[in-house]
């Protein structure tokens, strides 16, 4: 991913159009099991032990011994060290200098960008394009990753606490909804100066938008150090700090603590989960990758680049265009453990072994990281078509970024950042959360839209429900900039949030996209109805599409199907018109706002939708008809509902047709079955409202309105005796509350306008 960079959307700076010159595959390739380098690059002036103290800026001269030590009086007839010997590296560095932990797909291990380098009239930079191809054309022929390098950077984060950076840079990053040239994520320890301790890790996560993965006060005894589980691909980070190695854990399981201790947040109503970004293939999920693309050209068939497919990450999990496929993928594999890289005098039995070096001297040798500019757009959803955005971001050069020199910019749990100086930025509580599920066929999932008690009870006549993932999605927040994440579990966080108005679309392969406009007023904010988000399968997808720029615009949208509950909520991604995609097999009611606040609503069921599979409704209207017309739509649902409910068990459901007479509407009402008949007498009533208001009779409509509530409320009544008018305790659950809701929606249609 972007390694926490500051990341602004913005194209890296590019070669010329023919590929730049290589600046020479790595020298150092190595099989598996070495136990070291033979040596290690020459440094330059200042070396690791300077190093330490360059970046502390209470330092004069950057050259300065440790605290307390006693300087010689002078250096006469000491040995002086071969000129190209390496500088000690602090203790400090080389006591917290992690093991790296890989899965088994990860192509792109971290090296040495130094062999990249390309003289240009711009200065030497590394050349994505050179990057790539060589270290693709070691990796290959070696079977090994070409020279493992973790650069550090040491610097002070507040009194008497000292931030031991880890830097690792990647030739490439090949995610879900990110890839790029040149890929720099961070591990930092801060460490009381005093004792020595670690008081708080900090993995870097996606991007400066999503919660880093931290851990405060971690056990780390002697013989042992810290762990870095590293994304596939995209090479976002974790500490493994539970000893259950190598996988994370966002929660505890058992007797094991989880590997972050960021705080837990209300992500919905009905969820809890660490602010924390994860590893989603660690945590048990399904993630396809996507072939970066160069001027329309796969990366392995761009005329500029000689890679080959196998050094792009593995068939299994990757995906074409996401919007060729009809359901998503459901065959990717989780996760495998992969290569282990460590620190040489680490004890954990290891693959191979990573130079520990400083990093102020790459600043001197390297100006800038260039490459074009990768592709790949996902769809959002729009009134006629699906239009498509672009959510790449760009990587950032550490000593560019804020972090690099103020480390605690980079702390994102706010508890976590008091801890260190006692700060609290408001930009930590400045969140956006959500939940993203799947609406599929059967009542086998959640039925949001009744109680636990009553899901049984409507399971044969609800049509859709609501299920977790089987492949987690890509979620693109839209603002100044642009940045995207990936679902776990689901669930998706965003951090530094600035206020005001924001665009966000969950999207994935076989998926029909999802998108939401909202104002972020600061603090935090859920997205959707209550923190929810629904997608479904493109194969199953029915498009209700709005239009009220003829009528009186509209602000708001929110479809609420009838037993899964709230399935979107949000404002237009266009202005007055709307496109959410459902499940066909639903029954739904569509709810708008208009521009003067006014309400309105309209019904969709599977009849609604044509051979396009569209549900177009041309002008959407707002006001007394289209809420009584609601209304009435509903109530046929609850009256077959509780024809399906009722303790005779006839199942016969007065299926009165909307142009039939009063007589028409008749039928024998049972005495004792007072649920049905105030149900029948709340439809008729419904009805008549729809006719009176169709005819401007304002007052008759309202009073039929008014009856209609009165019949609703003397169905709750029915259910407040002894014997629930005969029907059981699950019947009333599935009933009552939808009669509840039309009384609502009677009463807000007499406060409507006509």
């Amino acid at each position: 991913m972007t390694g926490r960079d500051d990341a602004d959307g913005t194209e890296t700076s590019e070669p010329s159009a023919e590929r730049a010159p290589s600046g020479g595959a790595p020298a150092d390739r190595r099989r598996r099991r070495v136990l070291g380098y033979a040596g290690v690059a020459a440094l330059a002036a200042g070396g690791a032990a300077g190093a330490w103290y360059v970046s502390r800026p209470d330092s004069a001269d950057g050259g300065a011994t440790d605290e307390g030590a006693d300087e010689p009086d002078d250096t006469d007839g000491a040995e002086e060290p071969p000129a190209d010997a390496p500088e000690e590296i602090p203790a400090v560095v080389g006591r917290y200098a992690p093991d790296l932990y890989f899965g088994a797909l990860e192509r792109w291990y971290p090296t040495d960008p130094r062999p990249y380098v390309v003289e240009t009239d711009d200065g030497a930079v590394v050349d994505g394009f050179t990057a790539l191809d060589d270290y693709s054309a070691a990796f290959r022929e070696t079977g090994s990753p070409p020279a493992p390098t973790v650069f550090y950077n040491v610097v002070e984060a507040a009194p008497g606490v000292d931030a031991v950076q880890y830097w690792l840079y990647s030739a490439f990053d090949q995610f879900t909804v990110n890839f790029h040239w040149h890929d720099w994520e961070l591990l930092q320890v801060f460490v009381d100066r005093e004792s020595g301790d670690p008081l708080l890790l900090s993995a870097s996560a996606h991007s400066r938008a999503s919660p880093n993965n931290e851990f405060l006060d971690p056990e780390i005894p002697e013989g042992s150090r810290p762990g870095v589980l590293s994304e596939v691909g995209s090479h976002s980070s974790a500490s493994e700090v539970n000893g259950l190695v190598p996988s994370f854990e966002r929660l505890p399981t058992g007797d094991l603590v989880s590997d972050v201790t960021n705080d837990a947040i209300d992500v919905s109503a009905t969820l809890r989960a660490p602010f924390a970004y994860g590893l989603p293939r660690d945590e048990g999920a399904r993630l396809p990758f996507v072939l970066p693309e160069l001027d329309g050209a796969p990366l392995h068939e761009h005329p500029s680049l000689s890679i080959e497919r196998t050094d792009l990450i593995d068939e299994r999990v990757t995906v074409g265009a996401w919007r060729g496929l009809p359901t998503p993928s459901a065959d990717l594999p989780l996760r495998d453990p992969g290569l282990v890289i460590a620190h040489p005098d680490s004890a954990v039995d290891a693959d191979a072994t990573y130079a520990l070096e400083p990093l102020p001297p790459l600043r001197e040798a390297i100006d800038d990281f260039v490459g074009p500019q990768l592709s790949f757009e996902f769809a959002i959803p729009g009134f006629a078509e699906d239009a498509l955005a672009s959510h790449i971001t760009s990587v950032g050069i550490p000593w560019e970024q804020e972090r690099f020199t103020d480390p605690l910019s980079d702390v994102t749990d706010p508890a976590h950042r008091r801890r260190i100086d006692g700060a609290e930025p408001a930009g930590l509580a400045n969140r956006v959360v959500g939940r993203v599920r799947r609406l599929r066929a059967g009542t086998a999932g959640a039925l949001d839209g009744v109680t636990d008690g009553a899901a049984d009870a409507v399971a044969d006549v609800a049509g859709v429900s609501l299920f977790p993932l089987s492949t987690e999605v890509a979620v693109r927040l839209a603002s100044e900039a642009p940045t995207a994440t990936v679902t776990r579990g689901g669930v998706f966080e965003y951090l530094r949030v600035e206020p005001g108005p924001h665009l966000l679309v969950a999207n994935g392969p076989g998926l029909a996209p999802v998108a939401s406009r909202f104002v972020h007023e600061g603090g935090l904010a859920r997205v959707g109805g209550d923190g929810e988000l629904t997608v479904v399968a493109r194969e199953d997808a029915g498009w209700i599409r709005g239009d009220a720029r003829e009528a009186n615009g509209v602000d708001r949208v929110r479809v609420v199907e009838d037993y899964a509950g709230v399935v979107y909520e949000g404002e237009p991604v266009e202005t007055d018109r709307f496109a959410v995609a459902v499940h066909r097999a639903g029954r739904y009611t569509v709810e708008v706002v208009d521009r003067d606040g006014t309400r309105g609503a309209y019904r969709v069921t599977p009849d609604s939708f044509d051979d396009d599979d569209n549900a177009v409704r041309r002008e959407v209207r707002t006001g007394k008809l289209a809420l009584a017309r609601t209304l009435r739509g509903e109530l046929d649902e609850l009256s077959a509902l509780a024809a399906s409910l009722s303790p005779d068990g006839d199942g016969d459901t007065d299926t009165t047709a909307e142009n039939e007479t009063d007589g028409d509407r008749q039928r024998d009402r049972t005495a004792s079955d007072p649920v049905r008949d105030g149900i029948s007498r709340a439809r008729e009533s419904a009805a008549g409202a729809v006719d009176a208001a169709a005819n401007g009779e304002e007052r008759a409509a309202d009073d039929r309105l008014s009856a209609s509530a009165s019949s609703l409320r003397e169905v709750r009544d029915a259910f407040a005796t002894d014997d629930q008018a005969g029907y059981d305790d699950a019947a009333v659950e599935a009933i009552d509350p939808k009669a509840l809701a039309g009384i609502g929606r009677a009463n807000d249609a007499v406060d409507a306008p006509l």
